[in-house]
């Protein structure tokens, strides 16, 4: 057993059993061997079983300024008590900064502090404080691998150069004008985004639920324009999941996300994903647009079959129907492609599983509106609706419209993110890397008999729990968060991995390890138990 691997779990245990420690405790040999015997006595007798009492003790020896945050676990408990402008040391490079706050209070109480004052939206149980790269760091200087990258949002992990550089360059110029002027920012970000996708038109806005909500109102405008009004309705599928506003929770084909914000506005309809019967059956005359995510994020990582994109695009263009594709988590390059969609981008794809001749008129797959956010801003909010000219036309000046969409230092991050992310390269590598991780969680797997099946495509991946372990993800995900990695759930039965794209292959590796101890953890737990026998 490495003990590199079980750096979360001693810090743990250092914490609860140790307690704060002199200050002058870190240069004391004596006083550390002995603090270090102790906690090898409290370790869990699998570990002790694998390491002895001095080759644990030379290894926290060896790593003590690691084990024992300075700025918070080893401290002065006089002088912490009585100071309000104390110095922080960072826990990476042993620098000393100013806080010119009272860092007195412990994170047990910043945590209850957060529970009183924030909306209970969320049950967060970090509190996070410095990031670089694949890593992030909580306020007590626990290290994580992060294979969630903010669902999605940091793509290119944290502390980007060249995100950093856009930031501080646009802060320096100007701020925020609203969408009454313009900014070279955001014209710059629209023209990259029209010339790389299918795209003529740009709407920038603040969130992905903001983008559909675009896409809703536009296609029901363009509809109004040239078809009766009994032809407004919009069609989802189920599973799928396309923000929480009013309208997009109603697009949102999961009861649990509606129940209590009833009435609903009403012209949806719900149709079964991946069933090609179903769409053809439920797609007619009242429709006015489809909307679909080419992989269900928030549903469990679930993958449109082989064609049947384009066999809605083909249906939408019998019936006079928009096609929308919500790209908002599968976008920005996580598939291993610009657009998920673009994986059935072909006649020839398209026809494999398609119970029905496609037209020899449609050379590929073109969707008339798609919605990006997450991943476009490089972890700074933003959205933006992208859609063909003919249908952009449809809105006028007044029909829609937002105060801090097109931010200016937003849209130049959000640029740099793009240009970084759309290249051959970057892309290619997250085929690579996507790969890896599937085939670490195949053996796994193969080890443990834990997931159902593994699905996604890239690096969005999706292990589905099997029976035997049913409604175990969020213990799995909190396994892992000791182990010192993220990792996040898509409903009860869903791990999902989203590591950032750009993560070394070191990081990736010592991330995959993390989550395989923390598994084989939970499963050596239930077996004791009883509970999987």
């Amino acid at each position: 057993m490495l003990l590199e691997d079980q750096l979360p779990r001693i810090k743990k245990l250092i914490r609860e059993k140790l307690g704060p420690l002199p200050a002058n405790a870190l240069q004391n040999e004596v006083v550390m061997r002995t603090a270090f015997r102790r906690l090898y006595q409290a370790l869990p007798r699998m570990i002790r079983l694998a390491v002895s009492e001095h080759g644990f003790v030379e290894f926290c020896m060896a790593n003590r300024e690691r084990l024992l945050n300075l700025g918070d676990v080893v401290a002065d408990k006089i002088s912490a008590a009585k100071t309000v402008n104390i110095k922080e040391v960072d826990p990476e490079n042993g620098n000393n900064t100013e806080s010119g706050q009272n860092k007195t209070q412990t994170t047990a109480e910043m945590l209850a502090t957060a529970k009183r004052v924030f909306l209970p939206t969320y049950a967060p149980n970090l509190i996070l404080t410095r990031s670089k790269g694949a890593k992030i760091w909580d306020r007590e200087g626990q290290e994580y691998i992060d294979f969630g990258a903010g669902i999605s949002v940091n793509s290119l992990g944290h502390q980007v150069p060249e995100l950093l550089l856009a930031l501080t360059e646009q802060a320096g110029k100007i701020w925020h004008t609203t969408n009454l002027y313009l900014t070279e920012p955001a014209i710059k970000l629209a023209e990259n985004l029209v010339d790389a996708t299918f795209a003529d038109r740009v709407f920038f806005c603040n969130s992905g639920a903001e983008a559909n909500e675009a896409a809703i109102k536009l296609a029901r405008k363009s509809s109004s324009l040239i078809h009766p009004p009994e032809k407004r309705e919009i069609l989802t599928f189920e599973g799928s999941f396309h923000g929480r506003t009013l309208a997009t929770v109603t697009a949102t084909a999961q009861p649990k996300y509606q129940q209590g914000f009833e009435p609903l506005p009403e012209g949806f309809r719900y149709c079964p994903f991946n069933d090609f019967e179903a769409a053809t059956a439920m797609i007619g005359s009242q429709t006015c647009a489809v909307m679909i995510e080419p992989i269900q994020g928030e549903g469990g990582v679930n993958t449109a079959k082989s064609g049947f994109l384009m066999h809605l695009r083909n249906l939408c263009d019998q019936h006079n129907a928009l096609l929308i594709f919500d790209e908002i988590q599968s976008g920005m390059g996580r598939t291993g492609k610009l657009f998920g969609y673009q994986w059935d981008d072909t006649e020839a794809q398209a026809q494999k599983e398609s119970p029905e001749p496609l037209k020899a008129t449609v050379p590929k797959l073109i969707p008339d509106i798609v919605t990006m956010a997450k991943a476009l801003g490089g972890g700074l909010p933003i959205g933006a609706m992208l859609c063909t000219e003919k249908v952009a036309q449809c809105f006028k000046p007044g029909d829609h419209g937002t105060t801090f969409g097109g931010n200016p230092i937003v849209t130049a991050v959000a640029r740099a993110a793009f240009m970084k992310i759309n290249t051959p390269k970057m892309l290619s590598g997250v085929v690579r890397k996507g790969a890896i991780i599937r085939k670490h969680l195949e053996s796994l797997n193969n080890e443990l008999s834990l997931f159902e099946n593994i699905r996604g495509r890239g690096m969005m991946i999706g292990a589905v729990l099997s029976k035997a372990w049913k409604n175990k993800a969020p213990a799995m995900v909190t396994a892992c968060q000791n182990y010192g990695v993220l990792v996040l759930v898509a409903g009860p039965d869903v791990l999902r991995f989203l590591p950032p794209l750009n993560i070394s292959n070191e990081e990736l590796q010592a991330g995959l390890d993390r989550v395989s101890l923390a598994l084989k953890n939970v499963h050596a737990a239930e077996l004791a138990s009883g509970s999987q026998s």
